[in-house]
């Protein structure tokens, strides 16, 4: 099976880059922004997890139906979607996430 790459992310990409700019043109509150992209994150996840969580559930009890291959394809591109969104959250936060990802010695304080 062939997985999209490119699909799933042109439409979070843009709409990401679109929020963002109307955040920074001050059109709108970054309340707003982070709170579409948090809501994003949300349903991908509840999609991608309840997904693969049927998918579990088949191959626990030897279920073999067409739908699985299609189930299977979509929990992955969700799941691209998902940490696609993920990076663009990173972003958002990055002035409290560099506290979780880079030692207190070599934060240059800003």
């Amino acid at each position: 099976m062939v997985y999209d790459i490119l699909s799933p992310a042109l439409p979070f990409i843009g709409g990401y880059l679109l929020t963002y700019s109307l955040y920074k043109m001050n059109l709108i509150k970054k309340a707003l922004h982070v709170n579409i992209w948090n809501f994003i994150i949300g349903i991908a996840f509840l999609i991608a997890a309840g997904a693969g969580f049927i998918l579990l559930l088949f191959l626990e009890f030897g279920v073999k139906l067409p739908i699985n291959p299609q189930l299977l394809y979509w929990h992955v591109e969700v799941g691209i979607t998902l940490a696609l969104v993920t990076i663009f959250h990173i972003h958002t936060y990055w002035k409290s996430a560099k506290t979780t990802f880079i030692p207190a010695k070599r934060r240059v304080k800003s």
